[in-house]
C-alpha cells in the first residue's frame, strides 16, 4: 500500500483527540500574549481565523462539524484533553468553548498525558479494546489536533501509534501548530511520518475521511503543493511525490527545475515556490535512495565546517518507503540562480565568456582555499587501484563502448580513424595492472565534481551542492572530473566534421602539463583563437590545471593523467544513442581520442617502466629497477639496494629476548635453521631470496624472519538479518580511506589456523568457534617486503549471521573501529590488492557453495581486482 493510499483507508471509528486549545496558547488577545506557551499571532490566525473571522478558521470549524457528526451517532468522538489553571477553570480558547459541552473532557495534570484514562474512554467511545486486534487492524483510529506539533502533539500520535500498536494515527498541518516553525516542520516532515503517523496535507480530503462535508474546507485552500510542471510530477513514483509534498508543505506551488538526470532515478531540482502570488526564494531539492542520501548527509556534515554559507543548508530529510529527500536552502542569494554548465553553455560571446571564467576561477579559489589545501596532506597513492583502473569490468567496458562508437563512425563514412580497440584493451590491461604506488597528496574532496554541481547567483555568489560521494580521495580527483565534463560533456557543439581538430587539441592538452593560452598555441592548433568552442575549453582546462598545480607545487602530474583516464573511459558509456547519457558521436569520439592518448603515453612513463615503489614511511626509498631486471636469474649490474632492518625487528631478536617473534640479525647463529627453509633463489651468502624478484631495499624491514613470513588473514562474511544482504567484517583508522582485514602474524611454534583464532578475538573480540574454510595459501604482495623478506598468507573464510556476533565485536591493537561493511564493489576496492585478491577467493567459495547468489558473485567479481 502506497503512502497516499494508506492515509485514505477507511476505519470503522475515529477518535479526534485534541490538546493545547487553551487561551494561553491560541487566545490572541493581549494579556496572554507573553505566554511562553502561546504560539503567536501568526499561527493563532492560521489555525483560529484573523481579526473578526476569529473563531471562523480551520481548527473551529473543523472541531465544530466533527461534534456536529458525534451528535448525529457518526463514527467520530471528540476527546479533549485540558489542564484546569489556578482558579480550576479549564480555560479552553472561546471558539473550542463553544464546543466543549459537545465533547468529552479529560483533565490533565500539567505536562502529563493521561494515558490509561485516555484508553478507557477511547474503548467506551467507540466500542472497541484499543489494544485488541479488531482495533489494530482499522476498527479504530485517532486524528490529534491542537498545539505544540512538536511536543505535544508529537509524543501524543507517536505514543499511540508505537506503544499501543494503533494501525492508523494521523496528524494534519492544517489543524496543528508550533510557537516555533522549524521545529513544527521537522515534527510534520521528518519525526512524524518516521514514526509511522500519517501526515494528511489536504484538509477537504481529511474531512471526507471522517464524515465531514468537503465543501465546508474548501475556502481554506489547505491542499498540499501544487508541484509543476504536471510531467514532472507524474513521472514520479508515490514515494517520491510524498516527499517532495512534505518538503514544500510551506509553500502553495512550486516549479521545479531538473539541475541533472532528468525526472527519474536520482531526482535533483532547483524549485521556485511561491506563497499564494508571491514568489518565493528557491531551495535545491534531492530525492534519492535511503542510502545514497544517507551518504549525502554524511558528506555535506563532513564539508560545512569548512564551506559555511557556500554550502546549502539542509533542512530536515524526508524518507518514504525506499526514498529520503531534503530541501537545501541557499543564503544570500540574489536574483535567479544558474549553474556553472548554465553559464558555461550559454558563453556564445566575449562578454558571456569572461562571465564565465570569472565564475569558474571564483568556484576553482573556493574550493583550493576552503577544501582542498585546507585539507591536503602528503599521502602514498598508488593510482590505477585508487582511480578504480584495476578492475576487468572496466577493460570489458572499454571494449564494448569503443567497438560501438567506431561502427557510428563507420555509418557515418568518416574513414579510419586507425584506432584498435582490441590493442587499446591490450594497452589499458597492462598499465591498470600495475600496483606501484608514489608519494603524493590526499584531501577530502567533492568525490563526483561537475558544472552542475556548482550553483551561481546574479552576483556571483557560488555554492556546491551533491557530496553524495564526498570523502578522502587523490588530491586530482575532482580536478580530473572538471576536465573531462568540460570536454567531453559540455561542450555539445561539435560535430564529426570537427574530429581531425579535436583529435589534435587533445593530443595537444595531454602533453602539456600547463597548456598555453590562446596565443601561444603552436601554429597547427590555431584554429583555437577564431574558433570560441575551442577557446572556452582551453581556457577552462587552463584555469583547473593551474589551481590543481599551485596547490601540488610540483611538476609530477602521473596521478592527475590516472584520474583523466578514469573519467574518460566512464564518458564511453554516457551514449546519447543508447539512451545512456547526453553525448553524441562527437563527444564519444573526442573521449576515445583521450583514452588513446593516455593509454599510449601513460604505457612509455617512467613510472610503468620502473616498479617497486611502495613501502611504509620508516624504510629509505627503494632503488627503482626496470620490469624487465626483477627476476633473479636476470644479470643487474647496476642494482646497489639500500639494506634496513626496523629497530622493531632488532629488540625481538628471540636469541636475546625469549618473548621474541624475530629471527637474529646475525643470520649465521642460525644458518643450520635458515638454510632448512624453502626458498627459490638465494643470495651469494645462503640468504634467502624473494621469489617474485628485486625489491629495491635488501635486508628484513619490519619483518621478523629471513626469508618467509607466515601470517593469516580472515574473511568474515555474514548475511544481515534485516536486510538479508551479504556484509564482510572489516576494520579501519580514523582518516584513512583504506580498510582491512583482521589480520596478523604466525607466532613461533604456532599452527596457522590457531593463529587465526587468536588474531580474531584480539583484533575483533570475536572468538570463532570452530575452523574457518582454507581460501588461499600463498605469497602474497605487501608494501614490507625486501630481498631478504616476504609474506605468505593463509586466509581463512567464516559465514556466520552477521547479527549473532554485534554486541560481541571489541576494536583491538590494529584498528580504530571494526564493523560490518556491506559486501560490494566499493567496499572490496578500499582494501588493499593483496587482501582484495583474498576477498575474491572468498567471494568464489561463496558461489561456488551455493552461498552466494552466482549473478551477484560474478558482477562483483568483474568490479574489483
Amino acid at each position: 500500500m502506497s503512502v497516499t493510499d494508506r492515509g485514505r483507508q477507511e476505519t470503522k471509528h475515529t477518535i479526534i483527540l485534541g490538546t493545547g486549545l487553551t487561551n494561553a496558547v491560541l487566545s490572541p488577545d493581549h494579556q496572554f500574549q507573553g505566554s511562553q506557551s502561546n504560539v503567536g499571532q501568526r499561527e493563532i490566525a492560521r489555525l483560529m481565523g484573523r481579526g473578526k473571522s476569529f473563531g471562523q478558521g480551520p481548527l473551529p470549524t473543523f472541531l465544530k462539524h466533527a461534534v456536529e457528526l458525534q451528535a448525529r451517532g457518526g463514527p467520530v468522538s471528540v476527546v479533549l484533553l485540558a489542564e484546569k489553571d489556578a482558579d480550576g477553570a479549564l480555560g479552553l480558547v472561546p471558539p473550542i468553548d463553544e464546543v466543549a459541552s459537545d465533547a468529552s473532557i479529560i483533565v490533565t495534570p500539567p505536562s502529563e498525558i493521561p494515558w490509561q484514562p485516555l484508553l478507557e474512554w477511547a474503548g467506551t467511545a467507540s466500542g472497541l479494546d484499543p489494544r485488541s486486534e479488531a482495533a489494530r487492524s482499522g476498527g479504530l483510529s485517532f486524528l490529534v489536533i491542537g498545539c505544540h506539533t512538536d511536543r505535544r502533539v508529537q509524543a501524543l500520535a507517536t505514543l499511540l501509534r508505537n506503544a499501543f500498536g494503533m494501525t492508523r494515527v494521523a496528524v494534519s498541518p492544517h489543524l496543528v501548530g508550533s510557537s516555533t516553525q522549524e521545529a513544527h516542520f521537522a515534527a510534520l516532515r521528518h519525526n512524524l511520518p518516521s514514526a509511522g503517523v500519517d501526515v494528511l496535507l489536504d484538509l477537504e480530503s481529511t474531512a471526507a475521511q471522517f464524515g465531514l462535508a468537503p465543501d465546508d474546507f474548501a475556502r481554506f485552500g489547505c491542499r498540499p503543493c501544487l508541484i509543476e510542471p504536471a510531467e514532472a510530477y507524474e513521472a514520479f513514483d508515490p514515494a517520491q511525490r510524498r516527499i517532495l509534498e512534505l518538503i514544500c508543505m510551506h509553500w502553495t506551488r512550486v516549479r521545479l527545475k531538473p539541475l541533472a538526470g532528468g525526472f527519474s532515478g536520482s531526482l535533483l531540482f532547483m524549485a521556485e515556490g511561491w506563497k499564494g502570488e508571491a514568489r518565493t526564494e528557491p531551495l535545491v531539492l534531492k530525492v534519492d535512495a535511503f542510502g545514497q542520501m544517507r551518504r549525502e548527509l554524511d558528506g555535506y556534515h563532513q564539508v560545512k565546517d569548512f564551506f559555511g554559507k557556500h554550502v546549502p543548508t539542509f533542512g530536515y530529510p524526508v524518507s518514504a518507503g525506499d526514498a529520503l529527500g531534503v530541501g537545501m536552502e541557499l543564503a544570500a542569494m540574489e536574483g535567479r540562480p544558474e549553474t556553472l554548465q548554465d553559464t558555461f553553455e550559454a558563453a556564445e560571446g566575449e562578454e558571456s565568456l569572461a562571465r564565465f571564467t570569472s565564475r569558474l576561477e571564483k568556484a576553482l579559489s573556493l574550493l583550493s582555499d576552503k577544501l582542498y589545501g585546507n585539507t591536503s596532506e602528503p599521502s602514498w597513492v598508488t593510482p590505477y587501484r585508487a582511480f578504480g583502473l584495476h578492475a576487468e569490468q572496466q577493460l570489458i567496458w572499454l571494449g564494448q563502448n569503443a567497438d560501438l562508437i567506431l561502427e557510428y563512425l563507420a555509418a557515418e563514412k568518416m574513414g579510419d580513424t586507425n584506432i584498435d580497440p582490441e590493442q587499446l584493451v591490450r594497452f589499458v590491461r597492462l598499465i591498470a595492472a600495475n600496483p606501484d604506488g608514489l608519494d603524493s597528496e590526499v584531501c577530502l574532496s567533492h568525490g563526483d565534481l561537475n558544472f552542475a554541481n556548482v550553483i551561481c547567483d546574479d552576483i556571483d555568489n557560488i555554492w556546491f551542492i551533491d557530496w553524495t560521494h564526498s570523502g578522502s580521495a587523490p588530491l586530482e580527483l575532482d580536478f580530473a572530473k572538471l576536465e573531462n565534463d568540460v570536454k567531453f560533456v559540455m561542450t555539445k557543439t561539435f560535430d564529426v566534421d570537427d574530429l581531425p581538430r579535436l583529435r589534435k587539441f587533445e593530443e595537444y592538452l595531454l602533453a602539456q602539463r600547463l597548456p598555453a593560452d590562446v596565443d601561444g598555441l603552436p601554429d597547427a592548433l590555431k584554429f583555437a583563437k577564431w574558433d570560441l568552442r575551442f577557446r572556452k575549453i582551453l581556457g577552462a582546462v587552463r584555469k583547473i590545471r593551474q589551481t590543481l598545480f599551485s596547490i601540488k607545487q610540483t611538476d609530477e602530474w602521473l596521478v592527475y593523467r590516472v584520474a583523466l583516464l578514469r573519467y574518460a573511459l566512464h564518458t564511453l558509456s554516457f551514449d546519447k544513442r543508447r539512451d545512456r547519457g547526453e553525448c553524441d558521436l562527437p563527444q564519444l569520439m573526442h573521449a576515445l581520442f583521450s583514452v588513446e592518448g593516455l593509454a599510449y603515453d601513460l604505457v612509455a612513463d617512467d613510472f610503468h617502466l620502473k616498479i617497486r615503489a611502495e613501502r611504509p614511511r620508516s624504510y629509505p626509498a627503494r632503488q627503482r629497477i626496470l620490469l624487465d631486471e626483477a627476476p633473479w636469474p636476470l644479470d643487474c649490474p647496476d642494482y646497489d639496494p639500500p639494506y634496513y632492518v626496523d629497530a622493531s625487528v632488532l629488540e625481538q631478536d628471540r636469541s636475546e629476548n625469549p618473548a621474541g617473534w624475530a629471527d637474529p640479525e646475525d643470520w649465521a647463529s642460525i644458518k643450520s635453521e635458515i638454510e632448512e627453509r624453502p626458498a627459490k633463489y638465494r643470495d651469494d651468502e645462503g640468504r634467502p631470496l624473494n621469489p617474485r624478484g628485486r625489491t629495491g631495499i635488501a635486508g628484513r624491514g619490519t619483518l621478523g624472519l629471513w626469508g618467509c613470513n607466515l601470517s593469516v588473514a580472515a574473511a568474515v562474511v555474514g548475511t544481515n538479518r534485516t536486510t538479508g544482504e551479504l556484509e564482510i567484517l572489516l576494520g579501519g583508522n580514523e582518516g584513512q580511506v583504506e580498510l582491512e582485514l583482521p589480520k596478523g602474524f604466525v607466532l613461533p611454534g604456532e599452527l596457522p589456523d590457531v593463529g587465526i583464532g587468536r588474531v580474531l578475538s584480539r583484533e575483533t573480540g570475536w572468538q570463532p568457534k570452530q575452523n574457518g574454510e582454507v581460501v588461499f595459501e600463498g605469497y602474497t604482495y605487501d608494501a614490507r617486503q625486501t630481498d631478504h623478506a616476504w609474506v605468505e598468507t593463509h586466509a581463512y573464510l567464516y559465514f556466520i549471521e552477521s547479527d549473532a556476533i554485534k554486541d560481541a565485536l571489541e576494536v583491538g591493537e590494529e584498528f580504530d573501529e571494526v564493523r560490518w561493511w556491506p559486501l560490494e564493489a566499493d567496499t572490496v576496492n578500499r582494501l588493499p590488492s593483496g587482501q582484495a585478491r583474498l576477498i575474491r577467493e572468498a567471494i568464489t567459495k561463496l558461489m561456488e557453495s551455493d552461498r552466494m547468489d552466482k549473478s551477484l558473485a560474478e558482477r562483483l567479481l568483474a568490479r574489483t581486482g
